[in-house]
């Protein structure tokens, strides 16, 4: 029994993330809700993410870039509780996320780019369940078992509420090199800082067994948890561009895993005594989780002077990344897949409208959904405009949603259906100093 209640701790409290893979975002500038197919572009600051090596394509001059994003973000876990399999119970977390920002900054001279960036490339969000979450009276239930060493115990949740977050913040630094007219490099290191913070509360009644057998309410029992884990680490990307003609261009980028080794700083955990001594919720406890290697690319060409097509893909190297069993990654992961397909169209000399679909199949199955982290399959679509107020000032209004399939877990979570629905938006600035 002290062993379930370990694992139902490790399981509830595993990660939670929003974007195109596990701990990683693709949306990281506007212009990329603009036209999701940015790995093979040669235009715009945020290309120190998506194609380096394209930098040298760039005007030359000062370039820089900058925006924010708004994600309406809606997560639900339906639950058959084991109290009652007559009923289906809801928990809901509809938390926005209203300040996720980019900054880029690229300078360009003869065969030169040398630039930086300031990105969330992981995280960025909160879930806030105002009740709580099924797994809550799980890990009780795990909890009271534990201390009295008996299967005859549960607990019912009276009230309760979680909220977990997570922010991964990147600053990136590197140059660009033209070594042929038809071919360029590009090489940088990124180094992130991590956190993840939970927040939670929950009262419980305790169900045991009286001196005849009967299962009856023997007590009552509060816990509070509040915990944050932090880590650090450096990673590499190194980028190839190739334009055979001036209309054809071919990226591709590969970017390093990055080792990040989160310890545990516990302000307050009503569940961390002698009964769970093993649990990653203990003060000074390290754990690796590590961002995964990214295999990315694309392909472009442009059909007439208004009309370009793009492909792109991302592949997430996320079975490479399992450090062991208690790395806090599922070992169930499979590595995932993006891959989509936009255009750009030049509506007029000064507008700019893009449009883009993307297919994103992350790696997750039923073996790695729980209650705070269910990594779901899903089709996007995206869309926007750029404004060219003068040759050195322009503007970036875009926007979109992730469709998502619903998916169900196993084991504890076998009766829970995940789904999930998110729709963004984003306004950005982009200026050049030549």
């Amino acid at each position: 029994m002290r062993i379930l209640a370990v694992l139902l701790l490790a399981t509830l409290f595993a990660g939670l993330v929003y974007g195109s893979n596990i701990d990683y975002l693709t949306n990281r500038s506007v212009n990329y809700f603009r036209n999701f197919a940015r790995n093979p572009a040669t235009e715009g600051a945020d290309l120190v993410t998506y194609n380096p090596a394209g930098l040298v394509f760039m005007d030359e001059g000062f370039h820089i870039s900058l925006g924010n994003q708004f994600l309406l973000k809606d997560y639900t876990i339906e639950a058959v509780p084991f109290w009652d399999t007559t009923t289906t119970e809801t928990y809901e977390s509809t938390e926005p996320t209203l300040f996720l920002p980019d900054l880029y900054t690229v300078y360009r001279t003869g065969q030169w780019a040398v630039f930086g960036a300031f990105t969330v490339p992981a995280g960025g969000g909160s879930l806030d369940y105002k009740d709580g979450i099924y797994a809550m009276p799980l890990i009780e239930t795990g909890f009271q078992q534990a201390v009295h060493m008996s299967p005859y115990y549960f607990a019912l949740m009276d009230q309760g509420s979680i909220r977990a977050s997570s922010q991964y913040l990147a600053g990136t630094f590197g140059a660009s090199y033209a070594a042929t007219d038809i071919f360029s490099i590009g090489l940088a290191g990124r180094y992130i800082n991590a956190k993840r913070s939970y927040d939670g509360m929950a009262d419980f009644t305790i169900f045991g067994p009286d001196s005849m057998g009967s299962i009856i309410p023997v007590g009552t029992a509060s816990r509070v948890i509040d915990v944050e884990k932090s880590a650090s680490g450096f990673g590499g990307v190194i980028s190839f561009d190739i334009m055979p003609t001036p209309d054809l261009n071919v990226a591709i980028r590969y970017e390093t895993a990055t080792e990040l080794e989160f310890e545990t700083t516990v302000n307050e955990n009503s569940w961390e005594v002698a009964a769970l001594p093993d649990s990653s919720f203990t003060d000074g406890y390290k754990q690796r989780r590590d961002l995964p290697a990214i295999i990315a690319g694309g392909v472009s060409y442009r059909f007439s002077p208004q009309f370009k097509l793009s492909t792109t893909f991302n592949y997430y190297l996320v079975e490479a990344a399992d450090q062991g069993d208690n790395d806090g990654l599922d070992d169930d992961y499979e590595n995932g897949l993006d891959i989509g397909i936009g255009f750009d169209y030049q509506i007029s000399p000064r507008l700019l409208g893009g449009l883009a679909y993307l297919r994103s199949d992350l790696g997750g199955s039923e073996e790695t959904f729980s209650d705070l982290e269910y990594n779901l399959s899903y089709n996007a679509i995206g869309g926007g405009l750029r404004y060219a107020v003068n040759d050195d000032f322009a503007l970036t209004l875009a926007g979109g949603g992730n469709f998502y399939e619903d998916g169900t877990g196993s084991g504890i979570y076998q009766n829970n259906t995940y789904s999930k629905s998110v729709w963004y938006c984003g306004l950005g600035a982009e200026f050049s100093f030549r």
